[in-house]
């Protein structure tokens, strides 16, 4: 069988380490990474770089609800292979990137991984430091605004 890493389990987990390494000693909660991460990879759609990571297709904003689950599943294997570390909060639960999950990010090095942190903290300080009301505004009007666009073409 031939699998593909894109989309996959792997990749969202490779961008979760690398977010939370960009933005240490940031902690995160789950909503908060599955809207930076989106934002990050369309960051052009949002106004806030030139180029999508992720281009440009007629579904990307299709993606976010469906990158739920496959977040919570990365979430859950980087707790378990101790690269991510869990704090339970008065606002629930938040990430933070351990030792052994740098360790990892110091071997990810290509122009995908520092574009990938420059979007991630592009995003952040532009949604006032990871707003969730802001950023899921964003978010929706985006894609509502797409589907304008889609139906009137």
């Amino acid at each position: 069988m031939n699998e593909s890493t894109i989309g996959s389990t792997f990749e969202i987990s490779l961008r979760i380490l690398l977010m939370l390494n960009c933005l240490f000693p940031l902690q995160l909660d789950e909503q908060q990474i599955g809207m930076i991460d989106f934002i990050a990879v369309y960051a052009a759609d949002f106004g806030l770089l030139d180029e999508n990571l992720h281009g440009y297709s007629n579904y990307r904003f299709s993606e976010f609800p469906a990158r739920k689950q496959p977040i919570q599943a990365a979430l859950r294997d980087l707790i378990l292979d101790e690269y991510v570390h869990l704090t339970s909060t008065s606002k629930g639960y938040e990430y933070a990137i351990t030792a052994a999950g740098k360790n990892v990010c110091k071997q990810l090095h290509s122009s995908y991984s520092e574009e990938y942190c420059l979007a991630v903290k592009t995003t952040v300080s532009a949604f006032n430091h990871a707003d969730t009301t802001a950023m899921l505004n964003a978010i929706n009007n985006l894609t509502v605004k797409s589907l304008k666009e889609v139906t009137h073409e």
